[in-house]
């Protein structure tokens, strides 16, 4: 058993989370609740790996060797119920980063880039920095619950749309996509020839049902590919560290070839030493942290229905962000981070940050013990009495 409910004292290490607010109009001391990093002690086999890798005198230029691949494999063949090839792995920077290098690469300057938003506001960046036109194909929201417009994004697609980046489970709205939306998605962007830039960097938080990994679509394989990470499931985001998994032989040569052109080799040294340790040895941690983290979307629900009940919660079936329709205030997202943080002392996530759609909305992460996110809500009830009209 895992000690979830350990408090860790982060201030004064490099945590942006915790030491650097420059966003919220101070440097430090509010209580946190916005960029997507937990407050749980990583595994302990990594931090044991890590430690081991650091007996060794030398610290040279790297290369992932075979067990990391075999690593990552068994991971997702065992819980994601996909076997990715070893072959199709190019272990890579974060995320962001290779999607930016994978537009940059498969998609011509200037041609359309679709989105679902609200997304993760980094989408926006890496389709506009790379030079292309962002498409926008909101979703649809009815009865606190979000779903994909399937017809406008068929319209979409049909307007000359190339690539899709796509979030899977879904940052910030927290739908775990069916098997039949997933089968969907990957039936239109194979019709239309479309690339598949699906971030499941969130994969192993499907909290009300197991995700599906759109890897299980051999039809889109020409067309794909999908990114996660060690850093969202084991907190380990300060190592910079992703895996892209490209079924297409081609487009891997031409991602590597996009790489290699700027001198970029892959990740450090630990970084592969994190990846197998986290996927040989992280299977109960993970399940723990899981249902650990279920119940706090119980708590969370529980205390605004009872203390704060015109805030609406959209149905919240994975990853640890919790996204709130404050538009009960009447404010905007801008207007609802100064209160939080000026009055409050409390650093929640801007809701507008993902899209004009997130406007009045704020993003609240639960990846934290019980004791930390008390007083948080505690403080939003404080801020509800006073401004609810």
């Amino acid at each position: 058993m895992y000690n979830f409910d350990k408090v860790i004292d982060r201030r004064g290490t490099s945590s942006l989370k915790w030491n650097f607010q420059d966003d919220f109009g101070q440097h430090d001391g509010l209580i946190p609740y916005w960029i997507a990093d937990t407050d749980f002690a990583t595994l302990p086999d990594i931090m044991r790996e890590i430690k081991n890798r650091c007996e060794h005198p030398m610290m040279g230029y790297g290369a992932p060797l075979p067990p990391v691949y075999d690593a990552i494999q068994g991971w997702w063949e065992k819980r994601h119920q996909w076997k990715p090839e070893k072959e199709w792995m190019l272990l890579s920077f974060g995320v962001v980063t290779g999607i930016n290098f994978a537009l940059e690469t498969l998609v011509e300057k200037g041609e359309k880039v679709l989105v679902f938003t609200p997304v993760y506001d980094p989408f926006f960046a890496a389709v506009e920095y790379s030079g292309h036109t962002l498409v926008d194909c909101p979703l649809d929201y009815h009865d606190n619950y979000y779903t994909i417009n399937w017809e406008l994004f068929e319209q979409e697609l049909k307007n000359g749309v190339k690539a899709v980046v796509f979030c899977n489970p879904h940052n910030p709205v927290g739908r775990v996509w069916t098997y039949q939306e997933m089968e969907m998605l990957t039936d239109l962007c194979a019709k239309y020839q479309v690339y598949l830039l699906c971030d499941e960097i969130h994969a192993d938080f499907g909290l009300d049902r197991p995700y599906t990994s759109a890897g299980r679509f051999e039809k889109i394989y020409d067309h794909l590919l999908v990114y996660t990470a060690i850093s969202k499931s084991f907190n380990m985001a300060g190592l910079g560290s992703s895996c892209i998994m490209i079924p297409d032989k081609d487009v891997m040569n031409r991602l590597i070839e996009t790489y290699e052109k700027r001198w970029m080799f892959g990740p450090n040294e630990f970084s592969y030493v994190a990846m197998e340790a986290a996927y040989k040895h992280g299977a109960q941690w993970m399940d723990e942290q899981c249902a650990y983290l279920k119940k706090n979307v119980e708590y969370v629900t529980r205390f605004i229905k009872e203390n704060m009940p015109e805030v609406q919660m959209p149905k919240h079936e994975g990853t640890f962000l919790m996204w709130l329709d404050m538009s009960c205030f009447r404010k905007s997202s801008d207007e609802l981070t100064s209160i939080f943080a000026s009055q409050y002392g409390i650093a929640l996530g801007n809701g507008a940050h993902y899209g004009r759609q997130g406007n009045g909305f704020m993003r609240l992460n639960i990846g934290c013990s019980r004791e930390t996110l008390k007083p948080g809500l505690e403080r939003m009830a404080d801020m509800y009495k006073q401004y609810y009209k």
